[in-house]
């Protein structure tokens, strides 16, 4: 094979036995460098040609080669170590400057390794097509097993696993970008009225006085169940709390979800309170623990006391499952109260710590006395 003008170079070199011996200059696939030098081993220009013409042709093969082995590559392959701690997806959130917790880490991989891989782990990944993939919505969402948001999910982790092969060049386009989710999602989470919340912040209808204060202290702030159950002693101050922790089950104390630290006022009432839990209890690490002083009590046990207490006031287990009535409803509801009152939704982001409208985030800085009027709704809770 007639070699093209300029690949190489060839130049020849005398050994230590004086004997003349032809080396090939080579273009270099490194981008460190230009060329790549080798020996041909042939004392002849014309045999050095052929056997440089060999080595380069020899090596373009086993490229393409490998390329070919590389986007044959199986779904189960591919998908070892995507939800690494170290893994590309993962690094690839935090090089931009978003979170990504252990916990949604290891959610993902749990989804992945129990339903993503026995579907899809046998097929290459550039045989994994839109048709394919709605086939797989279609069966799911027809198995009355499986809720529709479950069905959603799944196609939501795998749909991210073929956006980052994309950027990894195993695919040019993401075949699960053209299937759509299936209707019917989860059921609107219920909110309480205001009376409700009145009723339910009476502390007499509570066993015990510390699943009062876990209720009260969420009303007032709209904190994630983790961030309850993540609070230390030492974040408790007389005119706010310190959301500087959440509690995740298989990591233990983390950051709140999405890097949501905050400062959140509290009423002189909500702080006596705290300090009566600490105090009867005998906390001195978490505030809310469980077995010991340094892990918190289950949320089961949480909620099972919660639906208790709504069952006090009215609120049957047939009605809260009608209405979806969960723990973080809690949420839900401060979040309405606090917009239906009027104050600014920016507000309400920094104190529930949601991330939507960023940038609006990022320029407003809120200190304690601006919050005057949340400590004027947790006082209308609480009349």
């Amino acid at each position: 094979m007639a070699r093209p003008k300029g690949t190489f170079s060839l130049y020849k070199r005398t050994n230590s036995k004086n004997k003349v011996v032809y080396y090939a200059k080579i273009p270099s696939n490194n981008p460190a460098e230009s060329f790549s030098t080798v020996s041909t081993g042939q004392s002849s220009k014309a045999a050095a040609a052929l056997w440089t013409q060999k080595y380069i042709d020899d090596k373009a093969n086993e490229e393409i080669r490998k390329e070919q082995e590389r986007l044959n590559i199986l779904f189960s392959d591919y998908a070892t170590g995507f939800w690494a701690t170290d893994g590309l997806y993962a690094v690839g959130r935090r090089a931009r400057l978003r979170t990504v917790s252990q916990g949604f880490l290891d959610n993902r991989e749990a989804i992945t390794k129990n339903h993503i891989i026995p579907y899809w782990g046998k097929y290459r990944l550039r045989d994994i097509s839109p048709k394919k993939i709605d086939r797989w919505v279609i069966d799911m969402a027809s198995d009355n097993r499986i809720a529709s948001g479950t069905v959603n999910q799944r196609l939501q982790v795998l749909r991210i696993m073929l956006e980052e092969a994309c950027k990894q060049e195993y695919l040019t386009e993401n075949p699960a970008q053209f299937v759509k989710p299936v209707g019917g999602g989860s059921a609107e989470r219920g909110v309480l009225s205001l009376d409700e919340v009145r009723a339910l912040l009476n502390p007499k209808i509570w066993a015990e006085y510390k699943f009062y204060a876990i209720t009260l202290l969420t009303l007032a702030t709209g904190l994630r169940i983790s961030e309850v159950r993540g609070l230390q002693v030492s974040q408790v101050h007389p005119d706010h709390i310190q959301v500087h922790t959440a509690w995740e089950e298989k990591n233990g104390l983390k950051e709140p979800k999405c890097g949501s630290m905050r400062d959140l006022p509290i009423t002189q009432y909500i702080y006596e309170v705290l300090q009566e839990v600490i105090k009867t209890t005998g906390a001195t690490q978490i505030v809310f623990f469980g077995a010991s002083k340094s892990s918190p009590m289950s949320k089961s046990w949480i909620e099972k006391m919660l639906y208790r207490a709504l069952a006090s006031i009215g609120i049957s287990e047939v009605e809260r499952l009608k209405r979806n009535i969960v723990f973080h409803s809690l949420r839900h509801t401060t979040n309405t109260i606090l917009r239906s009152a009027g104050i600014a939704d920016s507000k309400v982001r920094m104190i529930t710590g949601h991330r939507q409208e960023s940038m609006t985030e990022r320029y407003t800085h809120f200190r304690l006395e601006n919050y005057q009027e949340i400590s004027s709704i947790q006082l209308m809770m609480t009349k």
